[in-house]
C-alpha cells in the first residue's frame, strides 16, 4: 500500500516507523530538519541536553527503514478524487493519505506583541537558548505545561522566571492542585501572576490590568493552533482542527488525520505523548484491525522542576484526596480520572485501572 503522511512530527515519524516494513512510505515535511523531539526543547533551552539527543533519527535511518523522507517540500493541495497530492517538489499518487501537520505557537494580539517569541519549532528553541542565556531571565505568558515545564527547568539553573496567566489556575486544574503547583515552583524563585489580562508590551515591561511587570524576554505559552488550511483548502470538513471519527478518518475517502491537526468531538489531544498513541491505533487501523482512540481520556505526564505530575482519565465531577498524593476525579461514584503528584509509580498503576 502506497501511504504519504504530511508531516514527520511525533504523530507522522511514529505512524511511519510501524507502516514502512509492509508499506511504501512517504514522508512529505515543510521543516529542513527531520523529527526532533519537541518536548525536549525546553531541556534544551535549559541547558539540560544536547542538540544530539533531540534528534533520535539520522536521515540514514529513515532510508534504512525504507521511508522516503521529501525535507522542505511543502504539501499545496489534496486532488481527493484523483487521490493525489499535490506539492512544492511535484504530484505524489496515495493509496492512504494522512495528515499530520501538527499544529502552530497561538499568539495574542496586543500592542509589542512583536517582541514576544514562541517555543514551537527548532529555530524557536534556537533562538530562546540564545536570548536566554544572554538576558538571564524569563517571563512566560501562559501557566500550560510547556511554560511550568521551561519555567522549572529554567529556576533550576538559576534564571530568573515569572509566569503570566490570564485565568487563576496552572493547566486548567482547580485551586487546589494549582496552589500545590506553585508552591514547588516558588521554591525554585518562580514568581506567579494569575488572573491577569495582558494589555501591552512596552520596552522591557509588560503592562497587565493590575500591574507593571519588568520583563526584558518574553515568551507566549498560551496554546497551539492545529494546522488546517490544507484540508480546509481541499475540501475537508474542519473545525478548531481536521474533523476525524475516533478512528481517525475525516469526510473524504482514504484520508485520514492525527495529532495536533486532528479533532474528535471536539476536542484535540495536544500533547507528543497522545501523538503517538494516535500513531498506534492507526496502524493497527490501516492494517485491518477495528480500533478507535479515546479522545476524552487524558495521559499526560509531567516534570515541573523537581515535581512529576500525571494527570489521567477524565478530570469531571467531585473531586477528593485519596492519599497525599493522589487526587481522585468522581462521576456516579465512580473514579473515572486521577491527578498524581510525585509518585509516578502510583501514577501508571492508576492508568491502567482507568483504561480497563
Amino acid at each position: 500500500m502506497k501511504i504519504v503522511i504530511v508531516g514527520d512530527g511525533p504523530a507522522g515519524a511514529e505512524l511511519a516507523k510501524l507502516l514502512a516494513k509492509q508499506n511504501e512510505v512517504t514522508i512529505v515535511e515543510k521543516e529542513e530538519l527531520p523529527y526532533y523531539v519537541k518536548p525536549m526543547m525546553s531541556h534544551y533551552v535549559a541547558g539540560d541536553t544536547s542538540k544530539e539527543q533531540l534528534f533520535p533519527y539520522s536521515l540514514e535511518w529513515y532510508e534504512s527503514k525504507g521511508i522516503r523522507l521529501l525535507l522542505k517540500t511543502e504539501a499545496e493541495r489534496i486532488d481527493i478524487e484523483g487521490k493525489i497530492l499535490h506539492t512544492s517538489a511535484g504530484a505524489l499518487s496515495y493509496d492512504v493519505l494522512v495528515l499530520a501537520m501538527g499544529a502552530k505557537a497561538r499568539n495574542i494580539s496586543i500592542p509589542g506583541a512583536e517582541r514576544m517569541l514562541t517555543l514551537r519549532t527548532w529555530q524557536d528553541a534556537e533562538k530562546l537558548k540564545e536570548r536566554i542565556e544572554r538576558q538571564k531571565e524569563l517571563l512566560i505568558i501562559g501557566g500550560g505545561f510547556i511554560g511550568l515545564e521551561l519555567a522549572g527547568n529554567l529556576s533550576k539553573k538559576g534564571y530568573r522566571t515569572k509566569i503570566v496567566e490570564k485565568t487563576n489556575s496552572l493547566l486548567n486544574l482547580d485551586k487546589d492542585l494549582t496552589e500545590k503547583i506553585m508552591e514547588r515552583l516558588e521554591g525554585y524563585g518562580v514568581e506567579f501572576f494569575l488572573g491577569r489580562n495582558i494589555e501591552k508590551i512596552e520596552k522591557d515591561t509588560l503592562i497587565t490590568d493590575k500591574e507593571e511587570i519588568p520583563a526584558k524576554l518574553v515568551l507566549c505559552a498560551i496554546g497551539i493552533v492545529p494546522q488546517i488550511e490544507l484540508a480546509k483548502e481541499s475540501g475537508l470538513k474542519v473545525n478548531k482542527g481536521i474533523l476525524v471519527d475516533r478512528s481517525f478518518r475525516t469526510c473524504a475517502p482514504n484520508i485520514y488525520a492525527i495529532g495536533d491537526c486532528a479533532e474528535c468531538d471536539g476536542i484535540i489531544s495536544g500533547t507528543a505523548k497522545a501523538a503517538m498513541e494516535q500513531a498506534k491505533v492507526l496502524a493497527n487501523v490501516l492494517s485491518g484491525a477495528s480500533e478507535e482512540f479515546d479522545f476524552r481520556f487524558r495521559s499526560s505526564y509531567f516534570k515541573f522542576a523537581d515535581l512529576p505530575i500525571a494527570i489521567l482519565g477524565r478530570l469531571e465531577g467531585e473531586s477528593q484526596w485519596i492519599d497525599e498524593h493522589t487526587k481522585a476525579f468522581y462521576k456516579d461514584s465512580q473514579i473515572v480520572g486521577v491527578v498524581v503528584l510525585e509518585d509516578m509509580k502510583t501514577a501508571r498503576s492508576w492508568e491502567e485501572r482507568l483504561r480497563t
